[in-house]
């Protein structure tokens, strides 16, 4: 579902991602760990196309795109649209329409992107709030939701799209433990419904829980990676066990 092939990025002078390479099956779950700046957002959103790698071949789906420059032909752009609409990804910030009602937030992406009719887009939406616990919410604005009810709305939105992969960039790191774990719920039960994702997070429990495989960064590099049970009970790079005695595994 997922091939990543020496993917290479620098902001300026500064390398941050060097030469990555990652294969995922349809169904995996993966979660990537390590310090912050360690190049794991930036891995993301080079998956998404919202940065351009400087090398590599990414491919989703079958979609394949290379790094180097931004898409310039039709058909490169046309490659694009297509991969990103494969993954959906869901930020830290919610990055919600504000002057939107709920039900419209999920609902706007299929109309116009995937030429949706209004009646089906809107039965779709509500079909996925109520998936996430918010069929009632469907005619609040943005501002009138809790942190978490909007990151909910969010995955509903991503979800929306039908994509392939979902991609999570610390969706949980604005919200206090109890908003937490409203967002993990959910993100739980598309692990159980074999969706493929890959998820940045620092929820170390969460990982141990769903992670059929876990990916530790470390400057720009994947340092190590295994099961949850290999990476946290049993890790084989100093770098790996020196990061995990600093965060709470449990």
């Amino acid at each position: 579902m997922i091939l990543v092939e020496n993917l290479v990025k620098s902001y300026h002078s500064t390398r941050v991602l060097h030469g990555v390479d990652h294969a995922q099956k349809s169904g995996e779950a993966v979660v990537l760990i390590g310090p912050s700046g360690c190049g794991k957002s930036t891995f993301l959103r080079c998956l998404n196309q919202l940065e351009i790698a400087d090398a590599g071949r990414i491919s989703i789906g079958g979609v394949t795109i290379l790094g180097g420059r931004p898409p310039r032909t039709t058909a490169e752009k046309e490659q694009q649209r297509q991969l990103r609409l494969r993954a959906g990804m869901v930020f830290q910030s919610f990055n919600l329409f504000p002057h939107l009602t709920v039900l419209d937030n999920v609902a706007t992406g299929p109309r116009i992107v995937k030429g949706m009719t209004a009646k089906d887009a809107e039965a779709r939406a509500r079909e996925l709030l109520a998936k996430v616990g918010l069929e009632n919410k469907a005619d609040a604005y943005p501002g009138q939701l809790s942190g978490g009810q909007q990151q909910r709305v969010a995955i509903a939105r991503a979800l929306a799209m039908e994509p392939e992969v979902m991609l999570f960039d610390e969706p949980t790191s604005a919200l206090d433990p109890e908003l937490r774990e409203e967002v993990l719920r959910v993100m739980r039960g598309l692990v159980e419904e074999g969706m493929t994702m890959i998820v940045v997070t620092h929820e170390m429990q969460f990982a141990r829980e769903v992670a059929d495989r876990v990916l530790f960064f470390d400057a720009g590099r994947i340092a190590e990676q295994g099961t949850p049970d290999q990476v946290f009970s049993n890790p084989q790079q100093e770098r790996t066990r020196e990061f995990l005695r600093r965060v709470p595994t449990r």
